[in-house]
């Protein structure tokens, strides 16, 4: 494969990487109100349950699982965009996809015991003296290994090239960052009270625009997202 690197597709691919963070909140918070039967809250980076949600704590895990279900379903359907079968257009999808879920995060997350899967392990598992603390923890971070180790590597072998190889670890790693420093100056913005209006109970004006902002941006660069790895004999 051959990488055609544009601003186009840059900016696309940012947009992504915060739309997908998104679809994981959004998760959590529409969960949230099935399972609770009532509005909590979602802002940047973060959201809560109900003050009125009134089902067990092991109930309750299944708004904690429900973010990460979205984030694994979305780098599974990018390990089969990434297949060799596939066009070149579809493996294109399918890597932005899979970095975009920014997977080192979630392994990190869980490496340091925390993470939304550890979490929930710990609800289900952990015993009420934290005897097995450690082994649920470890349990977590052997999980999302393998729930991500697939699709990694076949995003690893469709880049041939040394110079694709770098660029692996690039699109590994920065998303982590991009993606925290963004909310880290969102969550700056929301404290000031901008649009502090509630959309519908519990969101703010401002995060559903952004959210809105994010579709359309996807909307405008998905063609650069698609064409962002093309075959050896493509020339351009």
């Amino acid at each position: 494969m051959r990488i055609k690197f544009t601003a186009v597709f840059l900016l696309g691919f940012i947009a992504l990487i915060f739309f997908i963070h998104e679809c994981h909140d959004w998760a959590h918070f529409i969960s949230g109100r099935l399972i609770c039967g009532c509005w909590g809250t979602k802002n940047f980076d973060n959201w809560t349950l109900s003050k009125d949600c009134n089902v067990s704590s092991r109930t309750q895990v299944l708004v904690w699982f429900a973010g990460p279900v979205v984030t694994y379903l979305i780098i599974w359907l990018s390990w089969g965009m990434m297949a060799k079968k596939k066009s070149s257009t579809v493996q294109s999808l399918g890597f932005s996809l899979l970095f975009a879920a920014n997977p080192l995060v979630r392994i990190l997350a869980a490496a340091a015991g925390g993470s939304d899967e550890t979490f929930g392990l710990r609800q289900l598992f952990q015993h009420p003296d934290k005897s097995n603390s450690h082994a649920v923890a470890l349990t977590g971070l052997i999980l999302i290994i393998v729930l991500t180790a697939a699709p990694l590597l076949r995003a690893f072998m469709l880049l041939r090239g040394w110079k694709e190889k770098i660029l692996f670890v690039l699109f590994l790693v920065l998303p982590m960052y991009i993606d925290k420093w963004a909310y880290i100056g969102l969550n700056k913005l929301a404290a000031t009270g901008f649009l502090s209006d509630e959309s519908f109970p519990g969101v703010p004006i401002l995060v559903l625009a952004w959210t809105i902002l994010l579709m359309v941006v996807l909307l405008s660069t998905y063609k650069s997202i698609m064409s962002f790895l093309l075959p050896r004999r493509t020339i351009y």
